[in-house]
């Protein structure tokens, strides 16, 4: 068996798992969630500017809760460079949602 089959271009060996799936996996799963994180600030936003019904705002606080629960997990599997360019990347997107929430929690009934 061919041992250079293990290792990745740089010569370093690769889990079991191999590398390159679980960066592919990683990276899919960050897009992933910065398009949520977009919908979700886009959405908060039309609802603080719009006179938007109690409905419309409980439903946009279960969205904002749900991507940053995603936000948090992926964030805890993530070793520590990896989570400081997730913070870099789309931090100010998270940020502004929970800017949002806030507001929206504060909003009058």
């Amino acid at each position: 068996m061919d041992k250079s089959l293990n290792k990745t271009e740089s010569g370093k060996p690769r889990g079991r798992r191999g590398g390159k799936k679980g960066e592919l996996f990683l990276k899919e799963e960050l897009d992933k969630l910065a398009e949520e994180l977009a919908g979700v600030a886009g959405e908060m936003e039309l609802i603080s500017t719009e006179d938007s019904a109690r409905e419309d705002i409980e439903g946009c606080k279960v969205l904002a809760a749900g991507v940053l629960e995603k936000y948090s997990t992926l964030e805890k599997r993530l070793a520590k460079t990896d989570r400081i360019l997730l913070e870099q990347s789309i931090g100010p997107a998270v940020e502004r949602i929970k800017k949002g929430l806030t507001l929206l929690k504060e909003a009058p009934e």
